[in-house]
């Protein structure tokens, strides 16, 4: 499976010369060794609070979902709480959260308070957080009654701060189909954890919904439109989940196998290693009636199934890929993260290399700069691909500056970005072999306020293509974006939905990689946050380490369950990252023989 792979690595070595379910059903309540329990309800009102502190109440209580929202009714009037509509997406809110009288005479025994904060965005009720940094500013009354404030009149839906969302759900994911059926594609959802017996059903809800808006052209399902449960998702004594779909039409086998791939990979991140899979109580598939993960996983292709962002196998466990190199681009040639050349003539510096990307297939995109007679006017720079280890050829790409390559997950592609504002790819002719210039729409950018010529506000100076190459991470004029890869049945490309990722917290940019398909890293600028993990969504933001670091960190390798390796003024250096969070201490380890303004990267 990883024979390309591990054929790179010696080739660089030798070469340096060395919607409701109908019906119920007891459910067992699946739970993964570590996973939280059910969150405890907030506290109710106070007695004799004051209507600022039952205001605020009534916002901490808010994302508590359980029956219907029974904490935060708990702050209204009994009139209130009978009309009241929670239904609607709740706005997301950052934690600080203030609240004021609002400025307007209020008659005795009734009050208005102003709550103010900042959303960060909504949550759909597919789970899907939607982003969008506003401020927020709403009036809430309130009645004494009986000596208590209640609330008497509100706003439909609810303010959620951040971490009350984030303590009263689970991110999952659910698994689609790349457009050319190709590969799975996960598309990140949050469910609330309570009850935790609905936790299967309503996670295969979330799949039948479909893929998201912000994977629009670059996911799809096999799942046929209307497919609903017939019943609760149940679980046997042994473990394997039953799950029943209503049939919407006819399905041929390559369909069948498609959706209990989406179905297994799905639930298997909730800890269902085994998935009996029905349709109208018949099975999906007869000759199986029950569905292994490690089935699905070993039915993928070899270049699929390498992947380190799908589901781990609970009986053979993850790919592994403790062998992956890191190439580093120093001072024009390419070395290994070892400190060895790597092979060829990359190695010993005669492109004079400034950036480069190696794929999972062996072979190699370089960014080569010449300055002519020193003039900086006259910088060109070319993209040069070719086998790892020999003798690159020019690809038809270049410009007075080309961002450092990335290729797709299968190394048929490799895309980089022209003079900061042209996205481009060339196409693979072959393992080892030439690779074709192909356009790239990318006007949804546009829109997202990346402009050209090179120097205006939003160049694009960095990109990297997700795990499972659904997306896109950019960097533009120092904040980061996300779009999706959109692909049509001729081979075209163009960039679908974008996506700005907190541009209050993520800011002075420099470069961005992906630690897992659903987060980012991102380093820059910012003495306070050099170093910060971002959800592809952008509703989580958490600043790593900055221990051993001397800002600014130009550039970062990122690739999952694998060392973030990151450049900075004082050298190169790696921190270990367990599940998408620092692991084996919090302290940056240095690389010995590299100096400031590497460049280093993972395959992809």
């Amino acid at each position: 499976m990883r024979r390309a792979l591990l054929a790179l690595v010696v080739l660089l070595a030798l070469a340096a010369g060395c919607a409701s379910v109908p019906g119920s059903s007891d459910v067992t309540v699946l739970r993964r060794v570590g996973d939280a329990a059910e969150p405890s309800a907030p506290p109710g009102p106070a007695r004799d609070a004051g209507p600022l502190e039952t205001v605020r109440g009534w916002v901490l209580a808010s994302g508590a979902t359980a029956e219907r929202h029974q904490a935060a009714r708990a702050f209204l009037t009994p009139a209130a709480a009978g009309t009241w509509d929670d239904g609607a997406a709740p706005v997301v809110v950052n934690d600080q959260v203030d609240t004021v009288f609002a400025d307007r005479p209020a008659p005795p025994g009734q009050a208005s308070v102003r709550i103010r904060a900042t959303a960060l965005g909504v949550l759909t009720p597919e789970g899907v957080f939607v982003a969008g940094v506003r401020p927020v500013e709403v009036d809430v009354g309130l009645t004494e009654q009986n000596g208590q404030w209640r609330i008497s009149s509100l706003p439909t839906g609810t303010i959620v701060r951040r971490s009350d969302l984030r303590a009263n759900t689970r991110p999952v994911r659910t698994w689609f189909l790349d457009t050319q059926r190709a590969g799975p594609v996960s598309d990140p959802r949050y469910l609330a954890t309570s009850p935790a017996r609905s936790v299967p059903t309503r996670t295969l809800q979330y799949l039948l919904a479909g893929p998201s808006e912000s994977l629009a052209g670059a996911a799809v399902s096999s799942l046929p439109v209307g497919t609903t449960l017939r019943s609760d998702v149940t679980l046997t004594p042994e473990g394997t989940a039953v799950v029943d779909l209503s049939r919407t039409g006819p399905l041929d086998d390559p369909r069948r196998r498609e959706i209990a791939q989406q179905v297994t990979l799905t639930l298997a991140g909730i800890g269902v290693s085994q998935v009996r899979l029905l349709v109208d109580g018949e099975p999906l598939l007869p000759a199986t009636p029950e569905i292994a993960v490690g089935d699905t996983l070993a039915g993928l292709p070899p270049e699929v199934a390498r992947r380190p962002d799908l589901p781990v196998d609970p009986v053979v466990g993850g790919p592994g890929d403790a062998e992956v190199p890191v190439l580093v681009a120093d001072g024009g040639r390419l070395r290994l993260l070892s400190g060895e050349p790597a092979g060829g003539p990359a190695g010993r510096g005669a492109y004079q290399a400034v950036s480069a990307s190696a794929s999972f297939e062996g072979d190699v995109a370089v960014v080569a700069e010449d300055t002519p007679g020193g003039d900086p006017a006259a910088r060109r720079a070319r993209l040069l691909t070719g086998a790892g280890g020999s003798e690159l050829a020019v690809s038809g790409i270049e410009g007075r500056s080309l961002v450092r390559p990335t290729w797709t997950p299968d190394g048929t592609e490799v895309w980089s970005v022209q003079d900061g504002s042209t996205v481009v790819r060339g196409v693979r002719q072959g393992p080892g072999g030439a690779v074709r210039p192909v356009a790239v729409d990318a006007a949804a950018l546009t829109g997202a306020g990346v402009t050209a010529p090179p120097g205006a506000a939003g160049p694009v100076s960095a990109v990297r293509i997700s795990p499972d190459g659904s997306r896109l991470a950019l960097v533009a004029g120092g904040h980061v974006l996300v779009a999706a890869i959109a692909r049509d049945g001729a081979g075209g490309a163009r960039l679908g939905s974008v996506t700005e990722l907190r541009p209050e917290a993520l800011d002075q940019v420099l470069d961005v990689g992906w630690t897992r398909t659903d987060q980012l890293v991102v380093v820059g600028n910012r003495a306070d946050r050099p170093v910060t993990l971002a959800s592809v969504d952008g509703l989580d933001v958490e600043s790593l380490s900055t221990t051993n670091l001397t800002p600014p960190v130009t550039a970062v390798a990122a690739r999952p369950g694998r060392p973030l390796v990151v450049s900075d003024q004082g050298g190169t250096w790696t921190l270990p990252l367990d599940g998408g969070s620092t692991s084996g201490g919090d302290v940056w380890q240095s690389v010995p023989g590299f100096g400031a303004g590497t460049v280093p990267a993972y395959p992809g």
